[in-house]
């Protein structure tokens, strides 16, 4: 297979590119929008939006989950925004129609005098699908759309002795990247620069014995330590390591994307994970969760973490900007470093011209 850039440049600057995609590809994928650690209680919910749709978390009244969509049924508004505890309704504020926290429609305001044909049961909220693992929380604006589990394919195998549903998210943060969020994935699974742009921040690894492989459209890797043991002190400034690692994990890292824009790095101290969110043709939000042991220092953590994405964001807005030049090209890609940016493309196209 040939390594070789795909896309043309209309894939990150163009409208029209954006709103296929949005439509035909991050709508109609699974996306991470929680951890259980943020909806402990009935009444929790959490607002997220999937491409165009708003979808609503929120734990129920006997501790369970469930997704809707952020709608009200009778003129459409978003009801709610962020996060929080809505007690034991959901309300709109336009007209004050309410809804249980199982989604059934409870009060409609002048009812028999201004809807006296309605059926309630009829108007509930709109559901969205919704599951969990390994703590964390995705929805899919379809209520009916193929599993989790099925999505997520070869990613849970390839997380070795990892196991993020021991861990506690400690830390959650939004990055402004004002890029095309392809660019950013681009550059996750690109192998080569690693031994340039990260040179220090990721200096304390062998490169040169890196694995990685596409499977499905998703990308799984790993690299060791330069050093053969495992040695506390390397760790950010407070932060421990996660007691179930074996040694392999605890000497290595991995970083895996689970298709089309969900990555992961996991360390001896951490289990990352970052989602481009597409915001435009040429901006994207950075979501990133990280779990850890209860009690680690988010701080610490957060700062380890921004000194290899801030490289990465700067790196990938600089090649945004380089495209709106009329002599913007790409030139020969590395042969084997950069072959999964070829897989991605091929996936993305694949996914567009599925009806």
């Amino acid at each position: 297979m040939s390594t070789v850039y795909k896309l043309p440049r209309g894939a990150y600057l163009d409208d029209a590119w954006f709103r296929r995609e949005q439509e035909a590809l991050i709508g109609r994928t699974w996306t991470l929008v929680a951890s259980t650690d943020e909806l402990p209680d009935p009444g929790d919910y959490v607002a997220a939006v999937v491409a165009d749709a708003p979808i609503l978390v929120v734990r129920g009244e006997a501790g369970e989950l469930r997704a809707f969509h952020n709608l009200c049924r009778h003129r459409g508004m978003v009801m709610l925004e962020g996060a929080g505890n809505v007690g034991t309704s959901i309300d709109c504020v336009y007209h004050q129609w309410r809804y249980d926290l199982d989604g059934a429609l409870r009060v409609v305001p002048q009812r028999k005098e201004q809807f006296p044909r309605l059926d309630p049961a009829c108007w509930g909220l709109l559901p969205a699908a919704l599951d969990v693992w390994q703590g964390m929380v995705f929805v899919h604006p379809d209520p009916s759309a193929p599993s989790l589990h099925s999505y997520l394919g070869v990613i849970p195998d390839a997380l070795g002795s990892f196991r993020p549903g021991l861990l506690t998210q400690v830390a959650h943060d939004l990055i402004d990247a004002r890029c095309n969020w392809k660019l950013f994935v681009e550059n996750h699974v690109d192998v080569y620069h690693l031994w340039y742009l990260h040179e220090e921040t990721l200096g304390d690894f062998d490169h040169t014995q890196f694995s990685h492989e596409t499977v499905d459209g998703h990308w799984v890797s790993y690299e060791p330590l330069r050093a053969p043991r495992f040695d506390e002190a390397r760790l950010a400034a407070g932060t421990r390591a996660i007691t179930h690692l074996d040694e392999r994990d605890r000497t290595g890292i991995s970083a895996l994307l689970a298709f089309p824009n969900l990555m992961f790095a996991t360390s001896a101290e951490f289990f990352a994970t970052y989602r481009a969110v597409p915001v435009a043709p040429d901006r994207s939000v950075i979501d990133l969760r990280i779990r850890a042991e209860p009690g680690a220092d988010a701080e610490a953590l957060l700062k380890s973490l921004h000194s290899f994405i801030s490289e990465d964001i700067a790196a990938c807005e600089a090649v945004q900007r380089g495209m709106r030049s009329p002599r913007f090209s790409v030139g020969p890609l590395a042969r084997t470093h950069e072959r999964p940016i070829t897989r991605f493309h091929d996936r993305v196209l694949a996914a567009l011209a599925d009806p």
